[in-house]
């Protein structure tokens, strides 16, 4: 059984953190003279929510840069999503009915890279919430995506990744 590991694009991770750190020391600097809640409240709240995402920014980049297991597991029999934040999903690949890309685009750039993966048959907990039961009247390969890969911290591009996934199903099929 022949296991492959991804682990964390260190380039990406960088990027994040100095584009975050950027943000955030002009915001220390520059948050005396731009923030008066007296004359502009709106803009005054937009900008400390702005702050505490580009601080989040950096925690997770921060994450990622230290991190030493990896991000995302593929066995003969199951894939392994292990989240920074979060627990690791597993989900078994006689379960998955097949795999698509879905990328946003903000200004004609790529802003989030996502392998969803359609379940043939979803979790219980999952299928009786509302939200699977909206999805499911408009589009049913959608509904069943419970699960995504999100590449955009990989070491590895999504189109090969997503060869890698394919061959796994067949393999199974």
């Amino acid at each position: 059984m022949k296991e492959l590991n991804f682990y964390t694009n260190k380039l990406s991770s960088f990027l994040l953190l100095f584009i975050s750190s950027t943000f955030v020391v002009g915001g220390i600097f520059l948050g005396d003279k731009m923030i008066d809640f007296e004359e502009k409240t709106f803009e005054s709240v937009i900008l400390i929510l702005g702050f505490f995402l580009f601080s989040f920014g950096i925690v997770l980049s921060i994450l990622l840069l230290t991190r030493k297991k990896p991000l995302l597991t593929i066995t003969n029999n199951q894939i392994v999503i292990h989240s920074v934040l979060t627990s690791s999903k597993t989900i078994e690949i006689e379960n998955i009915k097949s795999f698509f890309i879905v990328n946003n685009y903000y200004r004609g750039i790529k802003t989030n890279r996502q392998i969803f993966i359609e379940l043939k048959k979803p979790t219980e907990n999952y299928t009786n919430i509302w939200f699977y039961k909206f999805l499911s009247k408009i589009s049913k390969p959608i509904a069943n995506s419970q699960y995504s890969i999100q590449t955009d911290f990989l070491n590895i591009k999504q189109q090969n990744l997503l060869e890698i996934l394919n061959g796994k199903i067949k393999n199974v099929v």
